[in-house]
C-alpha cells in the first residue's frame, strides 16, 4: 500500500508518543480515519467534537503529555472551538487536527468549508494550514514542540483532504540532537537576588502559586522553598493541588470564590512571591485594594503575564522550575513564628464562624466522596457552585489530582475531561463532579463511557437550577429569578441507565455510605445523583475590616 499524507500524520503521532486521540469522523477526515485501522494509536469516538477537545485537554492535564483531538471540516472543526479556547486559557498542551476541503475547493464556499485558521488564531499558540504534503511532517513536529514548550497551549493543524490522500514518501526520522547537560543558571541573577533579599527581609510573606507551577513540574521545588523559608502559601484556582494541603502552610485558594483565610492573609502580607499566575480578576477581584501593604515579585515564563493586571515591583521572566532551583539557594531559613501564629489564630476564629468554609452539606458530601475513593483519585470538577464546593473541600494530594476549567469557566467540561484523564492515567481512579446544568451540556458522552466501558465515576449535584446564576440573581437582583429553572421532570438515573450505566440517587441529607460504596466499588462507569436544595449557595465570610475580595458570589 502506497504511503499517503495520512500515513505521515500517524507516523509523526507515534514518533511524538501519542497513544490515544479523541475525535469524530466526516467526509474530509476519511483518509486519516481509514489509515487508523492499521495503527496502534487508539481512537476514541466521542459523541460530539467539543467533547473530543475537552477529552484531549483532560488527558493532557492528568498525564502531562500533549493531548490530541481530531475532527472533519466545517461544523466538525468549529465544534472544537470551545474546547480549544478552554485549553488556551488554562495553558493546556493539545494539538487539534482538523481536516479541510480539497485545496482546489478552498475559497469557493464548498460544502463544509470553514476558515478554521481565522477562527482559532486568537485561541491557539499557532494555527497551521498545510499546503504541501511534503511539509506535513515538519509542521506536525513543530506543532507538538510548540504545544509543550514555554507556556504550554493548544496548536491547530488544518489538513486538506487531498493532502491527506496524496501519495508521498515516508517522512525521514527526526534527527535527535545530542544531549546537553541541563542549564541550571538564569539569565538575570541580579534580579533574582533582589527577590530573594526582599523575601528574606519580609516579616509577613505569602507565596501565591498558579497553574504554571504544575505545568513546569516545579511542585517539589516549591514545597522545599515553602518549608525552608517557613512561608505560608495560597494558590489560584488553577494552582490548587500544587502542594499537598497537609504540610501546615496551606491557606487554601485565593480570590472571588476562595478561602477567607487566604484572602485575609494576602491582604495583611508585606511581601508576595507570585509564581506561575497572572493575577486574573477571579484571583484579585478589586485590583486597587489588592494587597496594599505588600511588595510583589512575580515569576513567570510568559512575559505578557507579568504586570498585566497588578503592578509588580520585582518581575522575573524565566522557566519556573529552573528559576526556583536557583532561588532556593538564595532564600535563608527564617523563624516566622509570630506571622504563622497570627494566621493560626485567625484560622481558629474563622472556624468558629457559622459559615466557615461556605460549602455546607454539598461540600461535606464531596469530602465523603473523596474518603470513599482511592487516595490517588483524580477529581474533575465542572463549573458553577459544584466547582467551588469541590475546590474548597477536595484535598489534593498530588499535583495533577484536581482538574477544572479555570480561565474559560466552561460548563460541560468535567465529563469529557474525566474521560481523557482516565485514558491518560488508566491506573488511577477518576471522578467527575458536576451540577445538573453542566451535566446536560455534554450528557451524550455517557454513550462514550458506556461503549468503551471507561470506569469514570460521576457525581451530579442536582438542584434543578443553574445554581451560581441563581445565587447572583438572589444577591444582586433582589431575588428576581429569570431563566435559571431547569425543571425536575428529567429522571437522570433513568437517563444514565438508558445509556447502560448503573446509577442511583440520594439526597444530600441522606446517609450516603451505601451509595458511595456502590460508586467506589463499581468496576465500570457509575453515576450518583445527589439532590441538593436550590437555596444551598457558596457563602464566604469577609473578615472584619477587610475589602470585599471574595464577596461577589456570596452573602454575609
Amino acid at each position: 500500500m502506497a504511503t499517503i499524507g495520512a500515513d505521515i500524520v500517524l507516523q509523526i503521532l507515534q514518533e511524538e508518543g501519542v497513544e490515544a486521540i479523541f475525535g469524530y469522523p466526516g467526509g474530509n477526515s476519511l483518509p486519516l480515519h481509514d489509515r487508523l485501522l492499521g495503527s496502534p494509536i487508539r481512537h476514541y469516538l466521542t459523541r460530539h467534537e467539543q467533547a473530543a477537545a475537552h477529552a484531549a485537554d483532560g488527558y493532557a492535564r492528568a498525564s502531562g503529555k500533549v493531548g490530541v483531538c481530531l475532527s472533519t471540516s466545517g461544523p466538525g472543526a468549529t465544534n472544537l472551538v470551545t474546547g480549544i479556547a478552554t485549553a488556551h486559557m488554562d495553558s493546556s498542551p493539545i494539538v487539534a487536527l482538523t481536516c479541510q476541503v480539497n485545496t482546489s475547493l478552498m475559497g469557493r464556499d464548498a460544502f463544509q468549508e470553514t476558515d478554521i485558521i481565522g477562527i482559532t488564531l486568537p485561541i491557539t499558540k499557532h494555527s497551521y494550514l498545510v499546503h504541501n504534503v511534503n511539509n506535513l511532517a515538519s509542521i506536525l513536529r513543530q506543532s507538538f514542540q510548540l504545544a509543550r514548550s514555554g507556556r504550554p497551549g493548544p496548536v491547530l493543524v488544518d489538513m486538506p483532504r487531498d493532502i491527506l490522500a496524496s501519495p508521498c514518501e515516508k517522512a525521514a526520522s527526526r534527527q535527535e540532537s545530542p544531549e546537553t547537560p541541563p542549564d541550571r543558571g538564569v539569565s538575570n541573577q541580579d534580579q533574582l537576588e533582589k527577590i530573594a533579599r526582599a523575601l528574606n527581609q519580609s516579616e509577613r510573606p505569602v507565596i501565591i502559586m498558579g497553574g504554571g507551577v504544575k505545568l513546569s513540574n516545579a511542585c517539589d521545588l516549591m514545597r522545599t522553598l515553602i518549608e525552608k523559608g517557613g512561608i505560608p502559601f495560597t494558590t489560584t484556582m488553577m494552582g490548587v493541588g500544587s502542594i499537598a494541603s497537609g504540610n501546615g502552610y496551606d491557606l487554601g485558594f485565593i480570590g472571588t470564590h476562595g478561602n477567607e483565610l487566604a484572602n485575609s492573609t494576602v491582604h495583611q502580607s508585606d511581601f508576595i512571591l507570585a509564581v506561575g499566575m497572572r493575577f486574573s480578576d477571579r484571583s484579585t477581584s478589586l485590583i486597587d485594594e489588592f494587597a496594599p501593604l505588600a511588595t510583589i515579585a512575580q515569576i513567570d515564563i510568559d512575559p505578557t503575564s507579568i504586570g498585566k493586571n497588578v503592578k509588580v515591583a520585582l518581575p522575573f521572566v524565566g522557566d519556573i522550575r529552573k528559576t526556583i532551583s536557583v532561588l532556593l539557594d538564595l532564600v535563608e531559613p527564617k523563624d516566622r513564628t509570630p506571622w504563622l501564629q497570627r494566621i493560626q489564630q485567625e484560622r481558629k476564629s474563622m472556624e468558629n464562624g457559622l459559615q466557615y468554609k461556605g460549602c455546607g452539606k454539598a461540600g461535606n458530601l464531596i469530602s465523603l466522596v473523596q474518603e470513599a475513593m482511592p487516595k490517588d483519585t483524580i477529581a474533575v470538577s465542572d463549573v458553577g457552585l459544584n466547582q467551588i464546593w469541590t475546590l474548597r473541600t477536595w484535598k489534593a494530594r498530588t499535583p495533577r489530582s484536581l482538574i477544572t476549567s479555570g480561565g474559560m469557566g466552561t460548563m460541560g467540561f468535567s465529563l469529557p475531561a474525566a474521560i481523557g484523564a482516565k485514558i491518560g492515567m488508566p491506573e488511577r481512579s477518576v471522578v467527575a463532579i458536576c451540577g445538573d446544568g453542566g451535566f446536560y451540556m455534554n450528557i451524550q458522552e455517557l454513550a462514550t463511557l458506556s461503549y468503551y466501558n471507561i470506569p469514570v465515576k460521576i457525581v451530579v449535584l442536582n438542584n434543578y437550577h443553574l445554581g451560581m446564576v441563581r445565587q447572583l440573581q438572589d444577591l444582586f437582583y433582589e431575588g428576581r429569578f429569570s431563566t435559571v429553572d431547569l425543571g425536575s421532570h428529567v429522571d437522570l438515573v433513568a437517563v444514565a441507565k438508558g445509556f447502560g450505566i448503573p446509577a442511583s440517587r440520594i439526597s444530600v441529607d441522606d446517609n450516603p455510605e451505601e451509595a458511595l460504596t456502590a460508586l467506589a466499588s463499581a468496576e465500570g462507569p457509575y453515576m450518583l445523583e445527589v439532590m441538593v436544595d436550590e437555596n444551598d449557595y457558596v457563602f464566604p465570610i469577609i473578615p472584619p475590616g477587610q475589602p470585599n475580595i471574595s464577596m461577589i458570589h456570596g452573602k454575609t
